[in-house]
C-alpha cells in the first residue's frame, strides 16, 4: 500500500492527465478544476478516480464524493488518508 502524499498524487496527475501547466507549480491548495487552477476536466477526473482506486484500493463511488475529494491535492490526500487502514498510513 502506498502512502498518500501531495507528491504521490502529483505523480498520479502527471501519469494520467493532460496537464496544461508545469506539475511542479501544483501546490497542496491549487484547485484541480477551473481556469484559476490546474484546469482539469471530467475525463481527467475519471482518470484520477481510477488511478486512486488502483494505487490505494479506495473507490470514489459517486460524483458527489468525487467532487468533494478532488478539490485539490491536499483535500484528496486527506480524503484518502481517512480511508486507509491504520497500519497502511
Amino acid at each position: 500500500m502506498y502512502e498518500a502524499s501531495v507528491e504521490s498524487l502529483r505523480e498520479i496527475l502527471m501519469q494520467n492527465c493532460m496537464l496544461k501547466i508545469d506539475p511542479s507549480t501544483i501546490g497542496e491548495e491549487t484547485p484541480l478544476f477551473g481556469p484559476e487552477g490546474v484546469g482539469l476536466d471530467s475525463l481527467d477526473a475519471l482518470q484520477i478516480v481510477i488511478a486512486v482506486e488502483k494505487r490505494y484500493g479506495i473507490a470514489i463511488g459517486d460524483p458527489n464524493t468525487a467532487k468533494d475529494a478532488l478539490q485539490s491535492l491536499g483535500v484528496l490526500r486527506d480524503w484518502i488518508q481517512k480511508r486507509l487502514p491504520p497500519q497502511a498510513v
